[in-house]
């Protein structure tokens, strides 16, 4: 085999790999800013826009959160994603209905509009078809995981706008963290759905701690707070939340120029109320579950529950665009 052919074959093996330009490195092995966490994959949390409605948010810009996806489906957008790599996107099991279809699914990445129009051949070129959908197992009525990777029927191709984030298998340093960012497609406020050119919006929220958001949701009428797997954000004057159509998105905090998931978009009490936080999925407590499916593909489903205390909630019924 001449030369060339062997450099041509290599550099093609290395695109598909998602390596070539980039430096490869052991994922069990940390990179400065990060010694006391494992990455999911590397490189990822990265972005070459930087600038500045979900609630109290404002229209994003393309390529400035490179790992948002938008859920299809049957063509319409239903739920949000991340990105994580070329093949796996992350999101909330209760974006699913029974059976989990995913030849009614597509993935959409690199857009900013929910409904871009139908003329641009870049969004039918970065919308990928759904090969398997995995919840995680529900072992009782009372341990509910909210979480969902999906396989992709083929690989993710990268550019300035399309990249995938990071997750790291622990977000406790983040709790407190007042610079932490939810985005979506979702209502801009309670009962009022996003208007037209339909962008994507973002919005600056604080983690609050657990002990605060266990506090929070004792209260008589509201789905009680787990603080071993669910993380709340927002603002406690409720300027600043997630809401209904936001599901299954990132909340995600910035370490060192690394942005990391720490949470995706569950479930709240209403939208922007006072003392009521939107409800995350901790995405750090699903890490070796997260990295084991990836790395050995998607198994059968496992028989389980239905997610029946998200269906009052905002986030329980993300409406199709």
């Amino acid at each position: 085999m001449g030369a060339r052919v062997r450099a041509l074959l290599l550099a093609q093996l290395l695109v598909r790999a998602g390596l070539r330009g980039q430096g490869v490195q052991d994922l069990d092995q940390p990179f400065p800013g990060f010694e006391n966490s494992s990455l999911l994959t590397w490189p990822c949390g990265r972005r070459t826009v930087s600038t500045t409605r979900v609630v109290g948010g404002k229209d994003s810009e393309l390529g400035r959160w490179p790992w948002q996806g938008s859920l299809r489906l049957w063509g319409a957008h239903h739920c949000g994603a991340s990105l994580l790599n070329r093949r796996w996107v992350l999101s909330a099991a209760h974006c699913f209905g029974k059976p989990k279809d995913p030849s009614k699914w597509t993935a959409q990445f690199g857009e900013l509009s929910s409904r871009p129009t139908s003329w641009k051949l870049w969004t039918f070129y970065h919308r990928y078809r759904v090969k398997d959908i995995v919840v995680y197992p529900q072992l009782s009525g009372t341990s509910l995981k909210d979480i969902a990777l999906l396989k992709l029927s083929s690989s993710v191709t990268y550019n300035k706008y399309i990249q995938p984030i990071c997750v790291v298998a622990s977000s406790s340093e983040f709790q407190n963290k007042a610079d932490c960012w939810v985005t979506g497609w979702g209502h801009i406020e309670e009962g009022q759905v996003l208007p037209p050119p339909y962008r994507l919006q973002e919005a600056q929220v604080s983690i609050i701690n657990n002990s605060r958001c266990d506090f929070l949701f004792r209260r008589p009428g509201v789905l009680s707070y787990d603080p071993d797997d669910m993380i709340c954000a927002g603002s406690e004057n409720g300027q600043r939340d997630a809401c209904k159509g936001d599901s299954g998105g990132p909340l995600a905090c910035e370490k060192r120029d690394v942005w990391i998931q720490v949470g995706i978009v569950s479930w709240g009490s209403g939208c922007g109320s006072p003392n009521r936080p939107g409800v995350y999925t901790n995405v750090s407590r699903h890490f070796n579950w997260i990295r084991t499916l990836m790395a050995r593909g998607a198994p059968r489903p496992v028989p389980s529950r239905l997610l029946l205390p998200l269906a009052v909630l905002w986030a329980g019924l993300p409406q199709p665009a």
